[in-house]
């Protein structure tokens, strides 16, 4: 999720990559149902559109060929199913990256329905290797959206003695549409750094950063690192059909300087346990992928919570494993 966090010198560890500060509510964890919607406005988003097809560019050779090959786009396929269903282990099953298989044709549409309102508290560990005592911290995932637009509030820290401090915040706001979450803007912010934004930019399609003069084409359905929980919880929550055992779903994340498709794989339904019992939830991993991303994203969906991320878990390369955990749900926030 995806979401590496700041290096610092112990006692302040590592920022995890999904991250999200200590709060103390006074609400009491409960289920949440998506309020009632007013019946002057259209219900949103409950079904989705097919992606537009993007254009295949001709192949343009040097000199006339008597047999040219059809010209092929390099996009990824944004949701396949798999003949074969990925290993499953009690712990981290060891999952293979998906290639990136090439496409001709659009990818089939997906409908999506967002998440009610709501503040999401979870409880942080991580573990290093050849470090005895594990850290601990807290974190929220701040989810506002009315009809039309959203906003969402993602921040972390860790405990140190008599005082918490902040690792990292990110900040995101768009709109929601057919297709899902569509962020415009989102800004980031980890302790010691300056602060980076990432834009979207759809007259264009394309994705452009103020820490790097780049600006890379923008995918249909794109997401930053925070949204792209809530597309996938949309997803989800829209149709339960649309979570089945061994299917890939691929999404365009943008981070900072750079966006890559990141390739989701439906495991199964597993047991966690939280603050609030024993929750049923989809577990779907995100395996590294060579040359894009060395770490590995575990995240576990609710139906029961409308779908929500109700366990985060990224591990490292170097074997640094930091788990994100419900604790606590206050439902009914507005934009």
């Amino acid at each position: 999720m995806l979401l590496n966090l700041i290096s610092v010198n112990r006692p302040i560890l590592p920022a995890p990559n999904i991250i999200v500060p200590i709060q103390f509510h006074a609400a009491t964890p409960s289920k949440f149902v998506a309020a009632k919607k007013s019946p002057s406005k259209a219900a949103p988003i409950k079904k989705s559109q097919p992606l537009p097809q993007k254009p295949t560019e001709p192949v343009v050779t040097a000199q006339p060929s008597p047999s040219p090959e059809p010209a092929t786009s390099n996009e990824p396929t944004q949701i396949r199913s798999t003949a074969s269903t990925p290993a499953v282990e009690a712990s981290t099953p060891t999952i293979a990256a998906p290639s990136i298989a090439t496409q001709t044709e659009a990818p089939p549409a997906l409908k999506t329905l967002p998440p009610p309102p709501a503040s999401y508290l979870l409880d942080v560990v991580r573990t290093e290797v050849n470090v005895a005592n594990p850290y601990y911290g807290a974190g929220e995932i701040r989810w506002e959206h009315d009809d039309s637009n959203y906003k969402m509030h993602i921040e972390v820290g860790v405990n140190l003695l008599f005082t918490t401090v902040r690792l990292y915040s990110m900040d995101s706001e768009g709109s929601l549409a057919d297709t899902g979450v569509k962020p415009r803007t989102t800004t980031e912010s980890r302790r010691g750094r300056s602060a980076t934004a990432t834009h979207f930019n759809y007259d264009s399609n394309t994705i452009s950063f103020s820490a790097t003069s780049a600006v890379l084409p923008m995918t249909d359905g794109a997401q930053d690192k925070a949204t792209v929980l809530m597309q996938l919880t949309s997803i989800g929550n829209a149709d339960p059909a649309q979570f089945s055992k061994g299917k890939e779903i691929t999404i365009q994340v943008a981070e900072e300087k750079e966006a890559n498709p990141y390739q989701f794989i439906v495991i199964d339904q597993e047991t966690i346990e939280t603050k609030l019992g024993r929750i049923e939830a989809w577990h779907v991993v995100r395996p590294p992928r060579p040359g894009v991303y060395s770490s590995r994203l575990d995240i576990w969906f609710a139906p029961s919570y409308n779908w929500l991320p109700v366990q985060i878990r990224n591990t490292e390369s170097n074997g640094a494993i930091t788990t994100q955990t419900i604790r606590k749900i206050i439902a009914g926030l507005k934009s």
